[in-house]
This record gives C-alpha cells, sequence and structure tokens, in this order.
C-alpha cells in the first residue's frame, strides 16, 4: 500500500496517464535517464527551431480549416512548442480520421485540472471555469517532433483538411 502510494505521489497524482488521484509531484528521473538528458541538451536549440518551423508551417497550412482552430501565439512571445493543440468541435472524429490514415493524435489533458479527482474536495463545477470545462472535449494534439518529415508533416495537414472537407459537405 505504501509503494503503491508512493507510486502514486511521484507520478503526478495518478498511476494512469491523465488520471489525477491527488496532487503529486513529477519525479521519474533517475540517474540514466539525467545521464541521457545531458548528452541530448547540446541539441536542443536545433531541435526547438525545428519543432518551431513546423508549428509555424502548420499555422499557416491549416488557417482557415473549417471548424479548427490552431493555436496562436501573443505578440512578442516565442513558443517552444512542446505541443501543437488544435480544437476542434468534432475532435473525437478528427482522430478517428487521422489514425485511419495512420497519423497518430494524444489527447494529452483528457480533463481539466478542476474537474480531476484530486480537485473533488473544491467541488468546481463547469460554471466555474467554462473554457477549461469546453476545450477539455476539443483539444487534440497532431504530431509534432524535431525528426518529422515533410511527407510525414504534410500528410497531416492533409489529413486534417481532408477532415474538414468531409465534415463541412
Amino acid at each position: 500500500a505504501l509503494a503503491r502510494k508512493m507510486a502514486v505521489f511521484a507520478r503526478h497524482g495518478g498511476l494512469v496517464k491523465g488520471q489525477h488521484e491527488i496532487e503529486g509531484i513529477n519525479s521519474r528521473l533517475d540517474g540514466l535517464q539525467a545521464a541521457i538528458l545531458s548528452v541530448k541538451l547540446k541539441h536542443l536549440a536545433r531541435w526547438t527551431a525545428e519543432r518551431q518551423r513546423l508549428a509555424s508551417s502548420y499555422t499557416s497550412r491549416l488557417s482557415g480549416t473549417g471548424g479548427l482552430q490552431i493555436p496562436t501565439i501573443a505578440d512578442g512571445r516565442t513558443h517552444v512548442w512542446h505541443l501543437y493543440v488544435v480544437q476542434h468541435a468534432e475532435r473525437d472524429a478528427l482522430a478517428r480520421h487521422l489514425n485511419a490514415l495512420g497519423i497518430q493524435t494524444v489527447i494529452n489533458y483528457p480533463t481539466a485540472l478542476p474537474f480531476l479527482p484530486a480537485y473533488q474536495r473544491l467541488r468546481h463545477t463547469p460554471n466555474d471555469f467554462p473554457n477549461a470545462y469546453r476545450h477539455q472535449s476539443r483539444i487534440l494534439s497532431l504530431p509534432l517532433f524535431a525528426e518529422m518529415s515533410a511527407a510525414q508533416h504534410d500528410a497531416v495537414v492533409e489529413g486534417v483538411n481532408a477532415f474538414s472537407r468531409k465534415s463541412t459537405k
């Protein structure tokens, strides 16, 4: 029981991704992972620049796609694009469509923080956080990684656009 409790605590409060039972911490980095990351650190600037380039391409190529809300960056700011998260009212159908094309998507935060079991004691309602409540059913992370090829990137853009054309008919 103690081992389970410590594992839950060390993994953001839950053993299943996106299901947080309690408030926890992120302490999953061991010595081997730290050693690997210290070697990878010298590539960080190049990888970040490539993610930024790919995200910029997504933004320009997906702007105006029916039903799709793309992320924006505030003036005077930059973004490293850990995730490229779009929103769509038919998020699950879009995800299935892309998956059928061999394009993996992820719903990184399926439940907004106020509505997780870890915060149930606060008794939040959708009216307390209407944007978070609305967005949790609309968000979808598109593939984005520094080693993404032009063909992979094109396939995602084409898949999203094909879905949009199909769903607006």
